[in-house]
Order: structure tokens, then sequence, then C-alpha cells
């Protein structure tokens, strides 16, 4: 029997819906030699998706009723703001076009009311093409063209990709409705039947983050991240209709209800790894994408009352005798944290939460890999979580080590990084650890600020209400994401060679490097893809950080993952032995253009920190130094970016 394909249920969106409607029921109204449609599953998936008012078309199968409800549920937002169309173009909030733009040929770069292209899209349909070769066919046009024209923050692309995987998810999880019922049911019946079902189906929404005991100190031990790559695709194999969002180590799963944790466990142990969870039981009709919403946003709050205080502060205080300012910055304090509107919206979240705690609507814990009740010695020296049964004998030093089973097991693998050995073999003196993280709870709360800058730029009343993130606006950004990291990693492989470069995942890469001005080089390239991807991040917040480690080849692993492993700032250089850059996003650009065209004064600050760092600060300011005036550039840079990080740049440029 031949299936419905739900990713091209929306494939009449290509064409003009003044001439021919997206479902396709008025075709080919006042059209002349086109082809007739020779009916199949996709065309009854795109003739009977919508069930509404102004559609005579509606379900008449559980397949294209469940595609209804899929539709539903992956659509961008469950009410309409603008009663016309706002743009037929893709307004993604963190890369916004410069103007929207109505006329959809226009958009998508085809002339949409021509019976040569309607003519093109009904054949391909007719031939019962499958899902890959849709998207071959015609994902290009879907990149361009939105989901909804009156909302057009996701495109097309994305909302028929985020269909199927909810359609697979829902047809197994909701109850079958045999034909006979569809057969004798009105179109109110089955309407009323759709609503039902979204408003009283409930799911899961699960965040899952995957921690691994084992502490990577030499680079064999490096193997932990190909054994993470192989944890998330098997979960993947396993949850195909389920997986929404995949990062670094972090998953987000849509499950029934019934779906216990725990089967997830005998894949994420299978090499003593372990994993915190998060899940919220939500209504099949709003569905956030983040389990920890309710949590999410209180934090958010009151960093926001946090931020009003300190400004307050600084605008206020220095205004006031210094004899009354403690009384005043009670005052202030009192004004904000007790009579801020935001605090009553706290209360109101804070009861929220635990009514979802109490109730068992929200639960996060953490689950292990079975452990034995006492662990006798010797104790791994890897994870330190298992006796260790196994002796592992470095064959260049003739170090023995005490390890698991598990451990033994993951170096035994042998090297899937051939670079790296190489790099060990000849004592690499100097090699970058780049890793580039995001934060899924960071990147919704700077979603919801620039989906309400954007509504209200449209006159939206409310539109901090009605900035709410759905699953489509986060797979459109994942899309995007992905997009980022392959671009930077061909840059940086163009930049530096084959034989300099090593991916480990795709978020993490090692590069090998010839001088230290060459951690500046990738900070170049980083700005340059992330302005072209995410230029609206560096005006606000960015959720997106980079962390870079500079080493020799011998240094111990473990001291740069310490780092790496937990991102705290946008932008965290650290040269061992050199210092340390610590920066925002928006300070980056600016950072990379210092000028330091006076080579020798770099050196000399450099050299004079050797001895004391407090030394080269005091001469940067000193009026009696003969380059006190050619200092001026630098103390300009101090001024705006510290002292620390121009001290370590002014070291990394001499080196």
């Amino acid at each position: 029997m031949k299936e419905l394909k739900p990713e091209i249920h929306d494939i009449g969106k290509l064409i003009d819906s003044s001439i021919i409607k997206h479902n396709f029921e008025n075709y080919p109204e006042k059209l002349k030699n086109v082809p007739s449609i020779k009916m199949n599953p996709i065309w009854e998936g795109i003739l009977q998706h919508h069930c509404t008012e102004r559609d005579k078309e509606y379900p008449k199968s559980f397949e294209t009723f469940v595609l209804s409800v899929a539709d539903s549920v992956a659509a961008v937002t469950s009410r309409h703001y603008k009663k016309e169309v706002v743009g037929h173009n893709v307004y993604k909030l963190w890369n916004p076009p410069k103007q929207n733009i109505r006329d959809l040929s226009k958009v998508i770069g085809k002339n949409t009311d021509a019976p040569q292209w309607i003519t093109e899209i009904v054949e391909f349909v007719n031939s019962y093409p499958d899902t890959k070769k849709y998207f071959e066919t015609f994902g290009k046009y879907l990149k361009l063209r939105t989901e909804d024209a009156k909302a057009n923050i996701t495109s097309l692309w994305t909302h028929s990709k985020l269909t199927g995987v909810l359609y697979r998810f829902l047809y197994d999880y909701l109850e079958q409705i045999n034909d006979d019922w569809f057969q004798n049911a009105s179109k109110e019946e089955i309407k009323e039947r759709i609503n039902s079902i979204k408003e009283e189906t409930k799911i899961k929404i699960v965040k899952i983050k995957i921690n691994f005991s084992q502490h990577p100190v030499r680079i064999r031990d490096l193997n932990i991240f190909d054994v993470l790559k192989e944890v998330k695709k098997e979960i993947l194999k396993e949850y195909p209709n389920n997986v929404i969002f995949v990062g670094f180590n972090e998953l987000l799963l849509i499950l029934p209800l019934n779906k216990n944790l725990e089967e997830m466990k005998e894949i994420v142990s299978k090499y003593g790894f372990w994993f915190e969870y998060v899940e919220r039981v939500q209504n099949l009709d709003k569905p956030y994408p983040d389990p920890d919403r309710t949590k999410r946003k209180i934090i958010k709050y009151q960093r926001i009352l946090q931020k009003k205080f300190e400004e307050a502060l600084k605008r206020k205080i220095p205004t006031i005798p210094r004899n009354k300012r403690k009384e005043a910055e009670e005052n202030i304090r009192k004004s904000i944290f007790e009579k801020d509107e935001l605090v009553k919206e706290i209360s109101i979240l804070n009861a929220e939460y635990h009514a979802e705690l109490k109730e068992g609507l929200y639960k996060k814990g953490s689950i292990y890999s079975d452990l034995p009740p006492q662990i006798n010695p010797p104790i791994c020296e890897i994870c330190q979580l298992n006796q260790a049964t196994k002796k592992w004998i470095d064959e260049e030093s003739g170090i023995v080590e005490d390890l698991c089973v598990n451990c033994f097991n993951i170096r035994k693998r042998g090297s899937r990084f051939p670079k790296l050995d190489e790099w060990e073999k000849e004592g690499a003196n100097r090699i970058l650890w780049i890793r580039i993280g995001l934060d899924i709870n960071e990147l919704i709360n700077i979603l919801e600020d620039l989906y309400a800058e954007y509504l209200r730029s449209l006159g939206i009343r409310e539109p901090e209400e009605r900035a709410e993130i759905r699953f489509s606006v986060l797979s459109e950004f994942d899309w995007d994401y992905k997009e980022f990291l392959k671009k930077f990693k061909d840059k940086i492989l163009e930049t530096f060679g084959e034989n300099n470069f090593q991916q480990i995942l795709e978020d993490f890469v090692a590069v090998k490097i010839e001088s230290l001005k060459n951690v500046l080089t990738v900070l170049r390239i980083f700005d340059d893809v992330f302005t072209k991807f995410f230029p609206k991040f560096k005006e606000i917040e960015s959720p997106i950080k980079v962390g870079i480690v500079c080493s020799s080849i011998k240094y111990p692993f473990l001291e740069s993952w310490r780092i790496l492993s937990d991102l705290k700032y946008d932008i965290h250089v650290s040269v061992i032995g050199k210092g340390e850059i610590k920066l925002n996003l928006s300070q980056l650009t600016s950072f990379l253009e210092i000028d330091a065209r006076d080579k020798a004064l770099l050196y000399k600050l450099t050299a004079v920190s050797e001895i004391s760092e407090k030394l080269a600060e005091i001469v940067l300011y000193d009026r009696s130094d003969r380059d006190y005036r050619k200092y001026k550039p630098l103390r300009d840079a101090v001024k705006k970016f510290g002292f620390q990080n121009i001290l370590t740049y002014a070291k990394i440029m001499g080196g």
C-alpha cells in the first residue's frame, strides 16, 4: 500500500494563491492546458490536510486526519496577529531581510502563476515521488518561501520537515479511527474531533543532557567524543520520530506519556555515560519546546529586574549626597524588587512551577548507569567510578594505568582522530582546541525578545505576550546553526589546510598552528561567519559562545577541557602560559581592529609583563616614559576591553 508523504502536503504554497488554493481543491479552475490530478496518497494529503470553514475539502481518513493535527502543531503560531499578508519571504529573527516581500514570484524566483510552473508541480506529485526527491527538487524554493505569510518567521522547508516528524510520532501515538467513522462523519464532527485531540492529548517534552564520567587526560582519551557521537546516533536511530533538536550533548524530544526515560538508559550507559533530564507534560495544542519553560521565564524576569536595579543605581546614586546613598539604594531596591510589574508575574510563575512539581507535570533528575554497591580498589584512573580490572601499558613510556572495562574498551578502539596522532608523534608545539557552544534556554529567551521586537514593528499590540517560541522557530534556527558550523569548519580548513585540521565533533575541532597570531586569524573567521548568519545576536546578547585553548600537544587535555566544557563567556581564549581573552560578541569586531602597527611597543609591553603584569600596566600610564604618546592606542583599547585582554593580545601579537 502506498503511503502518504506528510512533508509534501504544502507544495501548493509554491503557487500563487490567487490562481490555485494551496490545497488544490479548486484545481484547475480557469487554467487551460494543465495536467489532470492522478489521485494518490500524496494528493489526498494535499487536498485533505485542513478542516476549516473556508475549505471545501477535509480529512476523510485516519492518515489525513493525523496530517491535519501534525500540520497544526508544526505551525509557527496558534493564531494570526495580522489579517493581511506580511511577506512571503522568511523573516529570520536572528538574520532578518532588509524588507518583507509580498510578491511570491519575486521571493522564490519563479513565475508562480504560470501554467508551466503549475504543470511542473502537478506532474511531480502525480509521479508519487519520495520525500528525498521532493527536497532535492523543490528544496531551494521551500527555504525561500515562508510557511505562513501572515507570520513569516519560519520557512516552508522547516515546516515541511517538522510536519513529517510530528505526523509519524502522532500516527503511532493517537488512537486509531477506522475508515467507517470518516465515511459517516460530517465535516463539523471531524473538525470537533481534531480540536478535541489537540486540546486533550497530553505529550511529554523532554530535554536530556548526556554526561561522561571519564576525564580525558591524554590525546588517546579523546575517543570519548567519538563515543558521544555514536550515542547520539543510536538515540536518533531508536527515536527517529521523537528527536526535534540535537546539540553537542543535549537532545530535545517529544514523547508519549507512557514512554519511560529508563529505556534510554541502556543506550547512554553503554560506556558508563549518564544523563540529566527535564521533562514537562503539555497539551498537544501548546507544544512549547522548552520543558523548563516556567523556571526559565522566572530566571529571565529576575535578570531583567537585576538589570533595572543596576541601571537605576548607575543613573541616580552619583547625584545623591554620600551620606544619603545607602538609604537611596534601599529605596531603589524596594521600588524594583517589590513594586515592579514583573514581581507579580514572577509570583504567578512561581506558583505555577510548584503546582507543576506537585502534580507531577514537571520533573527533573539524573539517570546513571548501574553502579555496584561497593567499589573495591584499585579504582579506574579515568572515570573513578568502577573497579579497575584491566591494565593499560603505554608503548612509548611504559607507564601502566589501571582501568575499568568501559574505559579500557574506549582506549582499545584505536584513535578516530589520525591528525592528533600525527601531531603527538611530532610533538606539535601549538594546537588550538576550538569548541562552539549553544545554550538552548538562552536561545529561546533571546528569540522571544527578537520576536516581540518584530511584532512591535508590525504594530501588534502586547507583543511580549504574543511572542511565543514554538518548535518551528527552534527548528528553523537549527538549520541555520548547522550551516553556520559547517561554514566555519570549511573556512578554517581552507585557511589552515587539511594536514593542520582535525574535526572531533560538528562543533569541536583542533587546528595545528605555526604562530600565536593564528589565534586572531581564527577569531576573525569566527567573527565573519557569525556576522553573516546571526547579526542580530551581536546587537543584543548571544546564545552562541566560542572557546579557544592554545597549548602544546603534550599539555594535559583535561586542563583545556575544563574551559571548553563550560563556556561562560561569548569569547573565551586561553593561551596557556600567556593569558586569557574574555569578550562579549558585540566587542569582537572592534577588538580585532585594535591599532597594533607599532610592534616594538607590543614587544616592550610583553617583556615588562614577564617581570610583572602590574608593572606593565604602570608603564602604559607612565607619563615620564618616552613611549607614553605612542601607547595611546593601547590605552584606548585598555579602557574599552580591559588590561588583561590587551596584555594577552600583545603577547599573541608578539608570538
